[in-house]
């Protein structure tokens, strides 16, 4: 694949990479260009995944992953007390934990900020998670969707969708949001190949949607039968 290919299918990463590669002076204008831009949004600075094998959790029926419990556990907390303990260990954790322990702590109070809709501190917290352990897709994933839907530019959601895609290629939502991600950028800059190849991945995370994911099957049915009515200009 080109640089043209993997930046139109929303793998920035890739791009970026394969940019940094180019010696042929017809190319490297544009493979230049792609540098700039991606550098821009950081993609010089990502977290490198490990040789660390991570299992990668299946979201649940009620569109949760276990890594979730820990938050259901303390939003169900009613005494006040308890509950600013809580978060002071949390906290701690975040602080003198292992790597591990400390990207759970994160992931926690990034899924805490999100319920109190303080999304820029829930961004920093689930990019925090993503520096202590960038081996979970679970990680990735979240920031990306978070970025996409509070705001932030399409390239900063992708960079994060493309690292949890990786990760966990079977997970229908990641697939989803980057299709949803190419969607806005194919509205927003008036390119039809962000458009072809959101209806490619649009397909394909149907295909990996699971019998009990029925919500998400349906959200990502309803994005294919709208298709039509993005037209562009």
């Amino acid at each position: 694949m080109t640089m043209d290919d993997y930046f139109y299918n929303g793998e920035l990463m890739k791009c970026y990479e394969a940019a940094k590669q180019v010696t042929d002076e017809n190319e490297k204008a544009l493979a230049d260009k792609y540098i700039e831009l991606l550098e821009e949004y950081g993609f010089a600075s990502y977290p490198k995944t490990t040789l660390v094998v991570e299992t990668q959790q299946a979201e649940r029926a009620d569109e949760s992953y276990p890594e979730s419990d820990t938050v259901v556990e303390i939003r169900a907390i009613k005494d006040e007390t308890e509950f600013s303990k809580r978060i002071k260990e949390l906290e701690n954790v975040a602080t003198t934990g292992t790597p591990n322990e400390k990207a759970h702590s994160f992931f926690t109070q990034g899924e805490l900020f999100l319920f109190a809709h303080q999304y820029n501190e829930s961004v920093h917290c689930f990019r925090q998670a993503v520096k202590e352990n960038p081996n979970k897709a679970l990680y990735w994933g979240i920031t990306g969707q978070t970025m996409h839907r509070f705001g932030w530019m399409p390239f900063d959601a992708l960079g994060f969708l493309e690292q949890a895609i990786n990760l966990d290629p079977k997970n229908a939502r990641w697939k989803w949001n980057k299709a949803l991600v190419l969607i806005q950028l194919a509205k927003d800059l008036q390119m039809a190949p962000f458009m072809a190849n959101a209806a490619i991945t649009l397909e394909e995370s149907l295909a990996v949607c699971g019998e009990h994911q029925r919500s998400l099957k349906d959200a990502i049915q309803n994005t294919i039968d709208n298709m039509d009515s993005y037209v562009f200009s």
